[in-house]
Formats: structure tokens, C-alpha cells, sequence
């Protein structure tokens, strides 16, 4: 089983919002209302692609109740942690007129002392019937990194896979706790790395350097639909497929779902990341987080073109 972490848990609005212009009054045609926070999203694809997962985090109030709506309609088993505060809101207006999306995350709600050592310590009970971790998404506003690198200790210390996707602060604490993969953006990527990337090479350095601060593996996503990770003997490229797109808004964490769902079903790395492009780009057509048809996502994989670098980043095309 995979355990997804979110411990800063949100319901999630998408919008659709033709011609959105600031300060004008608008009509939404189309909208969805989903359970969101990066490691839901992430659990969602999952269970979509039929692997075995439970989503943990913290929630609290009605949207904490409308989360836990949304899981259960989604048929996510879950077991959080109630808190004080209530969950935040995130809305986001995508736009299809001008291809644009925009989006408004609410920081979330404080957790006290004792609602965070109390789900510190349900995650370690969790943890003797997971075979993964996924550590994703932002952390509660007074809630410092070093508390989710404390979690990533004790998973890396049951001998877990450990995934950590969060923000740069974040992931370079984490770093120094050896998590079995790290899966950040460009952007964040960039920051842990402490340079830009212009180029592909800059994208293959990254990746080496995200191994030197202490990650066993890494893959990092491009603005661009490209994607690069690490794998024995080098390194895995691939594009997404170009698709007739309506929200990319989570595609990265259907990559990630359809990545780990590689893993579990002992896929070669090369088809693990066919997989991921697949789900990244079905979700792209799909309004909602994580949402998209396994089938689609299997028959786009299909058409994802791959490309190997050896150690000395020499290129094979598969």
C-alpha cells in the first residue's frame, strides 16, 4: 500500500471562466468541487490506476467534512487527523478562451502542538502496512520543515520508499533525510539546485545535484511538458503528448501517481515514465485535480516518445 501525506489538506474549486478579466463580473459555465491538497490529488490518481493507497493528513471544520466527502465519493480509503482550525480553500479559473489558468491557495489553518504530535503519531502506526510514503504539498503556516523531515526520518527508518514533493524550503531539508525520490518542478528544482535552467544539460546537472544534497533518486518536470529522471546507469527523458488541453492544474501529480503505479507494477523506468507522461497529459484534458480515465492515460503512454542519457549523457531514442 501507498500512503499519501497531506498535511495541509484543502477543498479544492475549479472554475471555468471564459475571457476572465480583472475587475469585471463573470458567469462560470462549468465548475468541479473536489478533496485537493497535492498528496489527495496524488492519492486519487492512484486509486484511478488501480494501486493500493490510503490518504492521511490533517483536516479540520466543514471543509475538512467536504474533504472527507470527497474522498470517500472517490472511493479513497483515508484516515486523518481532525484539527482545531478549518481547512483551507483553494480556487482555482482556468480559461479557455485565452489559455489561462489562475490560482488562489488560502495559506491554511495553524495546527496546535498536540494536533501535530497526534498525527505524528498515527502516520507511524500507518506506516507498518505501507510499502511508500509520499510526503506532498505545503505545510500549515506554523509548521516549520523540520517537522516533515522529521517524518521522512522515521519512514526512511522503517525502510520505506519515501517520495517528497513540496515546496523548495521544504525539499531541501528534506534532502538531508536520504528519501528514495524527490519529484520537484522546474521551479522548485531550480532553488534547491541554486541555479536556473536554461538548457537541457542544466535539467541533467540538476538532477545531479539534487543526488549530491542527499536524494536517492530524483525526477524533475518541465515548464515545457519535459520530464527527466534518475535511473540506474543514467537518465530518463520524456515529453507529454500534446493533447487539446483544458487545465493542467495537477498534472504534475498525476505524473507522479502514474510514476509510483510504474514502480509498483515493476515496470522498466523507461515505461514507469510512458505511464507518468500518459496520466500528466489525460489529466490536462480533464477539469479536477488528479482526475482522469486510466484507459486514456494508458493509450496516450503509448505514444510517448523516450530518451535515455547514459552517465556521460550520450543519447539513445527508444
Amino acid at each position: 500500500m501507498i500512503l499519501t501525506v497531506t498535511l495541509n489538506a484543502a477543498l479544492a474549486r475549479t472554475l471555468v471562466v471564459p475571457s476572465l478579466t480583472l475587475g469585471e463580473r463573470h458567469r462560470s459555465p462549468e465548475g468541479t468541487s473536489l478533496a485537493g491538497g497535492k498528496g489527495i490529488n496524488v492519492a486519487r490518481a492512484l486509486r484511478t490506476l488501480d494501486v493500493p493507497v490510503l490518504a492521511t493528513g490533517l483536516v479540520g471544520g466543514r471543509n475538512g467534512d467536504a474533504i472527507r466527502d470527497g474522498l470517500s465519493e472517490a472511493a479513497i480509503p483515508f484516515d486523518l487527523v481532525e484539527t482545531r482550525s478549518p481547512s483551507r480553500t483553494s480556487t482555482a479559473m482556468v480559461d479557455p478562451m485565452n489559455g489561462t489558468q489562475t490560482e488562489i491557495n488560502e495559506r491554511g489553518p495553524e495546527v496546535s502542538p498536540e494536533e501535530a504530535r497526534e498525527f505524528q503519531r498515527r502516520l507511524e502506526f500507518l506506516m507498518q502496512y505501507a510499502t511508500a510514503v509520499v510526503f506532498a504539498g505545503s505545510l500549515p503556516p506554523n509548521l516549520d520543515e523540520g517537522y516533515l523531515a522529521n517524518l521522512v526520518h522515521k519512514a526512511r527508518e522503517r525502510g520505506l520508499y519515501t517520495v517528497v514533493d513540496a515546496p523548495p524550503t521544504v525539499l531541501k531539508a528534506t534532502l538531508k533525510e536520504d528519501p528514495s525520490l524527490v519529484s520537484p518542478n522546474q521551479h522548485e528544482a531550480e532553488s534547491a539546485a541554486g541555479f536556473d535552467f536554461i538548457e537541457e544539460g542544466d535539467f541533467l546537472r540538476g538532477l545531479r545535484r539534487l543526488v549530491e544534497l542527499g536524494a536517492q533518486g530524483a525526477c524533475i518536470t518541465s515548464h515545457s511538458g519535459y520530464s527527466y529522471l534518475t535511473a540506474e546507469g543514467g537518465v530518463v527523458s520524456a515529453r507529454a503528448p500534446e493533447v487539446e488541453s483544458l487545465s493542467t492544474i495537477g498534472s504534475g501529480d498525476a505524473y507522479l501517481a502514474g510514476l509510483l503505479a510504474g514502480l509498483h507494477r515493476k515496470l522498466s523506468p523507461v515505461e514507469a515514465v510512458r505511464l507518468a507522461a500518459g496520466c500528466a497529459a489525460a489529466n490536462a484534458e480533464t477539469l479536477g485535480a488528479g482526475v482522469f480515465e486510466a484507459r486514456r492515460a494508458e493509450e496516450l503512454a503509448q505514444t510517448v516518445r523516450v530518451e535515455v542519457f547514459s552517465e556521460v549523457f550520450d543519447r539513445d531514442t527508444v
